[in-house]
């Protein structure tokens, strides 16, 4: 009903205070009245009045007309308005979303919320050139004529009903982005909030060209170079405007002439195309631009004057002493000619008199700028040299003029720098590998005296340093001391980069000759000298010792290369580990470290006792070879056994634990020694292997009787005392087991009988048994066979098909068991006969493989009929497989097709379907 109520009225006009006021007070006292009548009941009556009232103003359909006249129709977006009556005797009236409302008191004082106000939005037309700030100005007005402050927030700009982007100044005016050319009608709108209504205004905006300028100045180029002008067009506010090179033309003397665009400018190629292009030449350019939619066009003259190609030639920077203030500039000047492809260039005379000299430099305080007069000029034939004195060494530049003031004037700017020129004295340059220093003095080259606390760079070898990490440089630096000395230490010298080396930090020079350069690392002084120096061979000392260790330890041997002299370690350098004994010979070739010593690898020995030759391999060392010895001493061993009744074949004979006595720990691998008297008299040695756990079990057949025994480590890296055991072997009673065999001819398969103890269910080795196959009733195969440690007789099944009676009995004095009857049932071999190709050329070879259906192998010695038909005759041929599975037959039939049918030749022992093909034999 609320929402059929919001609809069907749109004519609802809005209430005014006063009736708001007479509402309330009516309701008012209407509540107060139903209070006095109803003052006995309880909460829920309350409650009940409240919905109840609740509900009438909300369903009161007959009345809306009269009742509802101060509420704002919800489809015309404006606030509805509605009341509620408590039953606290205050009365609601609630805005939309409940955020307005007016509060009735009993006390009779009533508050009312006011209406959003009217506004009123003016802004102004305005004509606008491109490139231009459009800036509108606008004005906000309540309903009282009260200017309302603005942000961009509550205003809206439009355009045929399209937002568009702008922001607010600080006068609060609209600032537009850039609009095209031409009328634009605004929209305007200043948008609604709960205190104002909305409103909007149009304005007028008209965008027109703007007018342009070129800015382009006069030049002078050299002939043959490259005409570019630098050319900007700006609009009337100084924006720097795009351009094409459609929109360019260029003029010269009133034609129109070539030109491209580069990164840098106009280049005028069209200038060099003139007849009279030549040095001297002036042209007046004019550069029209024709202007767009958006700009006017402009134009601008500059003057292009074509200078004299000529280019004087120097260094950049000259060095002048200052002790002689003498300047010597060698020059030339030469003349370029370019015409077309063809360039000439010539080397002119000069004469003082072409010559200008200007010399810029700082007195102090301000940078002055003097013209020499007083200069030489010597040479000829193009080769000159110019000669003067001066003291004006700060921050100079010298400036050298030809032919000035002419279309041939060119010039050249060096710089002079007051330096002290140096040399080098070598003080120390032979020392030995790894050891000493280089020293060297630093003198002026005029007046002969040590330079203090000068700075002077070193190259011609790479320097280590150590400091924060190891680096290295091509070059170091260092600083003289008062008597102008540097001091290089050979242990920081290398003579390339070794990136193996950097790993260890660094050595030194190798032994050779050297040649360091020294220079200044100041401008203010000139040095550039050499000076050779030499590394010898070091005579060396290997410092080493005997070492003795024990088996199961993990050892390294250790020694040090020293200078034998001064017993400075020698790093890094390449030195040969060599053991040798009965049962080794290696060789380890290393470096020692940064100590000097040299670590081998891990040696696991057994023991014994070994030869140790160690030497110096460096073409940088003399040192004589060292031997020493090496002994590895054996392990004590404890053995424990005990001694042993067991049942013939049921059990080991012998079981002994080995430990290390040191360390109580098991020792695995380890070889045991027991000697195993068979009778009084005959003896027989077993060698048995320890397991994981230490123990080693020795499993051997002996007859039945008391044997007695020796134990003891048979390991050469383990020694021990030796035991004395006894073992007594009991007969036993044993039962055979095996099962019938179903096979194939020819599969391989094995017939298996196994013997266990009938007391412990142990299995049995050693124990002897007769085997009898039946081929017939009366006919068998017999064989005898010893059990294995698993107690267990196989043979392989090899008979032809049929069946066979198996019969197993005991065969041995240490134990009876009742005999076994079982059954073998050999079958037929399945097989399968195929052509390996069904094309084969005559005279060549038409080949069959044949394979097990059941292994899947290729079968030997089968052979296989083939009928070879021509036309309705045939010829049989009987082939054999080799130990490939492969049978060949050769092809002598005619060249066509022919019927080949493949089966067995024999049906006694394989059996295989008829194989029916076509065979195509080819030239």
């Amino acid at each position: 009903m609320t929402e059929r109520f919001f609809k069907e009225d749109t004519k609802f006009m809005k209430c005014n205070k006063s009736y708001i006021l007479l509402i309330s007070l009516i309701s008012i006292f209407i509540l107060l009245g139903l209070n006095a009548v109803s003052a006995t009941d309880d909460m829920n009556n309350q409650l009940l009045a409240d919905n109840s009232a609740q509900d009438s103003v909300i369903g009161g359909n007959d009345d809306i007309d009269n009742n509802m006249n101060g509420v704002k129709d919800l489809s015309q977006g404006k606030n509805t308005e509605y009341y509620t009556s408590s039953g606290s005797g205050d009365d609601n009236f609630v805005g939309e979303n409940n955020e307005d409302y007016i509060t009735g008191s009993s006390s009779g004082e009533d508050n009312l919320a006011e209406d959003p106000s009217d506004t009123t939005i003016e802004s102004e037309n305005g004509t606008f050139k491109y490139g231009e700030d459009i800036k509108i100005n606008v004005s906000v007005k309540d309903n009282e004529n009260n200017t309302i402050n603005i942000t961009k927030d509550n205003l809206e700009v439009l355009e045929n009903d399209n937002k568009l982007d702008f922001t607010l100044d600080n006068e609060s005016r609209i600032v537009l982005n850039q609009l095209p050319i031409g009328e634009h009608i605004l929209n305007i709108k200043f948008l609604a909030n709960g205190t104002y209504l909305e409103s909007e205004t149009t304005s007028n905006i008209t965008v027109v060209p703007s007018a342009t300028t070129i800015e382009a100045s006069d030049l002078n180029v050299k002939v043959g170079y490259d005409i570019i002008i630098s050319l900007l067009i700006k609009d009337e506010f100084n924006n720097t405007v795009g351009f094409k090179k459609e929109n360019i033309i260029i003029y010269c003397d009133e034609e129109e002439i070539n030109f491209t665009l580069t990164n840098s400018g106009i280049n005028l190629t069209g200038l060099k195309e003139k007849e009279n292009y030549a040095s001297g030449a002036v042209y007046t350019i004019n550069i029209t631009y024709s202007g767009n939619e958006n700009y006017t066009g402009s134009e601008k003259n500059i003057t292009v004057t074509i200078l004299a190609n000529n280019t004087i030639n120097t260094n950049d920077t000259f060095n002048v002493n200052n002790h002689t203030k003498n300047v010597t500039v060698p020059i030339s000047v030469t003349n370029t000619n370019i015409n077309g492809t063809n360039v000439t260039v010539t080397t002119l005379n000069l004469t003082k008199d072409d010559i200008k000299l200007i010399l810029e430099y700082n007195n102090g305080t301000d940078n002055i700028s003097d013209e020499i007069n007083e200069f030489n000029l010597t040479g000829e034939n193009g080769t000159y040299t110019i000669n003067f004195n001066t003291a004006k060494l700060n921050n100079s530049k010298l400036t050298i003029i030809y032919a000035d003031g002419t279309i041939n004037e060119t010039n050249k700017t060096v710089t002079l720098k007051g330096v002290i020129g140096a040399y080098i004295v070598p003080i120390n340059v032979k020392v030995d590998y790894q050891s000493g220093e280089f020293k060297f003095q630093v003198l002026d080259s005029v007046t002969n005296l040590p330079l203090k606390n000068t700075i002077i760079k070193v190259g011609g070898v790479i320097f280590h340093t150590f400091t924060d990490g190891s680096s290295m440089s091509p070059s170091k630096e260092f600083t003289t001391d008062n008597n102008g000395y540097i001091v290089i230490k050979n242990i920081n010298l290398f003579n390339t980069y070794d990136f193996t080396g950097a790993l260890y930090n660094f050595t030194s020079l190798p032994v050779g000759k050297y040649n360091l350069s020294f220079k200044s690392s100041d401008d203010s002084l000139v040095l550039d000298d050499k000076s050779e120096i030499t590394v010898n061979k070091v005579k060396a000392k290997i410092i080493a010792a005997n070492l003795v260790g024990e088996f199961g330890n993990v050892l390294t041997y250790s020694f040090k290369l020293v200078n034998a002299k001064t017993n400075e370690v020698i790093k890094l350098a390449n030195v040969q580990f060599r053991i040798n004994s009965s049962n080794i010979d290696a060789v380890r070739n290393g470096t020692t470290n940064m100590s000097g010593i040299y670590t081998s690898p891990s040696l696991n020995l057994y023991a014994g006792n070994y030869s140790i030759i160690l030497r110096s391999l460096s073409s940088n060392v003399d040192c004589d070879s060292v031997k020493k010895t090496l002994t590895v001493n054996k392990r004590v061993a404890t053995l424990t056994a005990s001694n042993r009744n067991i049942l013939y074949g049921s059990a080991p004979i012998a079981i002994v634990k080995v430990t290390d006595k040191k360390t109580g720990k098991v020792l695995a691998n380890a070889y045991v020694l027991i000697r195993v008297y068979v009778n009084a008299k005959k003896t027989t040695n077993f060698a048995v292997m320890t397991d994981s756990k230490g123990y080693a079990r020795l499993i051997t057949k002996l007859a039945i009787g008391k044997h007695k025994m020796f134990i003891s480590v048979l390991d050469n890296n383990f020694k021990s005392s030796t035991l004395k055991r006894y073992v007594n072997i009991k007969k036993t009673s044993g039962k055979f087991s095996a099962s019938k065999v179903s096979t194939y001819y020819k599969s391989g398969k094995l017939f298996k009988i196994k013997l266990t103890n009938s007391k412990n269910k142990a299995a049995m080795y050693g124990a002897s048994m007769n085997i009898k196959v039946f081929i017939s009733k009366n006919k068998y195969y017999n064989y005898t066979g010893a059990t294995s440690a698993n107690g267990l007789v196989q043979f392989k099944i090899q008979y032809k098909p049929g069946t066979y009676k198996v019969v197993v009995s005991s065969n041995d004095k240490g134990y009876s068991a009742k005999s076994i009857t079982r059954q073998i049932k050999v079958s037929k071999s399945p097989i399968k006969i195929s052509p390996k190709s069904l094309k084969v050329k005559k005279g060549k070879y038409f080949k069959v493989k044949v394979t097990s259906k059941k292994s899947k192998k290729l079968l030997s010695g089968v052979k296989v009929k083939v009928k070879v038909y021509t036309a309705k005759k045939f010829k049989t041929y009987t082939i054999k497989t080799n130990k490939k599975g492969i049978a060949s037959l050769k092809i002598r039939q005619k060249v066509g097709k022919h019927k080949v049918v493949l089966s067995p030749s024999s049906t006694n022992y394989y059996k295989a379907s008829t194989v029916s093909k076509t065979l195509k034999v080819t030239k």
